[in-house]
């Protein structure tokens, strides 16, 4: 059984305060580990959060390693653009490049989005056979209507790339990069839901799917499951049991973002149902004594909120379904069209 266990981040200096959090919940409840490797990708981070983070895996006896973010559009070619006019950056896709970014010696990794609290002992997944298997991830709740658009087989299932089990060499052996930068190619550098979105469309029906436990994301928890399904119209998901399973004794929860939660577990006003649980693992960083974000949403966002919290569920949730698998749906392919035109 291998008890040394690679982990892998990245983070900006904004969010080290919630890496932070992450990093105590894996090394809290990770005990049984001889060794955990962490390697945070790199975008700015202060040397005051550095040294903080430091500070925290010496704590534990862990080992912390930066790598600095490189520009991943540039280097690797994808041609990325942003076509919503937001600003993105597209560092997030560094995790479909591991196998080049990470030392050679290093072959298997659990990546984390630094949002994800860590609940149990991780010995089980970290040691499971993925049978010659790169990649093994959580099925996220996307709507039926999304798999055509994105252009995804009939057998694949889409799965959320926060919380990844990355076998390094069979994913250089299958040539993932390569695929990825193929399907960038293809949709005029526009992806919809960036890298989540390429990952799943280079692997298809090649992810290992693992049980929910492994990624509790928010929309599980405050939701019930026939709420869940109908708003997302799922087709391609987990049984009810796995569900109710998954939530009641969860092995990683994923502090994801919903249109009925008022921010998110870090900030000063959260309502989300993990807040009590984030701010018990804040209490063993070095940032314990600092508040927590403040909430910095528009007047346009707030107003948006009191709707939801005033109106009866259901109507919210109908809306809500209607908005997220029509009008979004139809979105997407005008853009999509638009940046293959504009590519040719």
């Amino acid at each position: 059984m291998n008890k040394i266990m690679n982990v892998v981040y990245h983070s900006s200096d904004l969010f080290s305060p919630v890496l932070g959090v992450s990093l105590a919940s894996v090394f809290e409840n990770n005990t049984s580990m001889e060794e955990i490797n962490v390697y945070i990708f790199d975008t700015a981070i202060s040397d005051i959060n550095k040294n903080k983070l430091y500070e925290l895996a010496a704590k534990y006896s862990r080992s912390l390693h930066f790598i600095q973010m490189p520009d991943i559009n540039k280097t690797q070619r994808l041609g990325l653009k942003d076509v919503g006019k937001a600003g993105w950056f597209f560092n997030s896709y560094m995790k479909l490049f591991l196998d080049e970014l990470l030392p050679e010696n290093v072959e298997r990794v659990l990546y984390l989005d630094s949002d994800v609290l860590v609940t149990s002992d991780l010995t089980e997944l970290w040691n499971m056979d993925m049978n010659g298997g790169c990649a093994a991830g959580v099925i996220d709740c996307l709507g039926e209507a999304y798999y055509k658009v994105l252009g995804l087989n009939d057998g694949a299932m889409y799965c959320n790339s926060g919380i990844i089990l990355v076998d390094l060499i069979n994913w250089k052996k299958q040539r993932i990069g390569q695929r990825v930068r193929e399907y960038c190619a293809e949709n005029g550098g526009y992806v919809f839901f960036m890298e989540q979105t390429a990952f799943n469309a280079a692997l298809q029906e090649e992810i290992i799917i693992l049980h929910p436990k492994y990624n509790v994301y928010s929309m599980m928890q405050i939701l019930s499951y026939d709420e869940l399904v109908k708003l997302r119209k799922l087709e391609r998901y987990y049984t009810k049991e796995d569900i109710q399973e998954a939530v009641k004794k969860p092995v990683m929860i994923h502090l994801t973002n919903s249109f009925l939660l008022t921010n998110r577990a870090w900030h000063e006003n959260s309502n989300h149902p993990e807040k009590e649980l984030y701010e018990k693992y804040k209490e063993k960083t070095p940032w314990k004594e600092e508040p927590g974000f403040k909430d910095t949403r528009n007047v346009k966002d707030k107003i948006i909120q009191v709707i939801v919290d005033v109106l009866p569920r259901p109507i919210v949730l109908s809306v809500a379904s209607v908005l997220y698998n029509y009008i979004r749906v139809r979105k997407i392919e005008k853009l999509i069209k638009e940046a293959k035109k504009s590519a040719n």
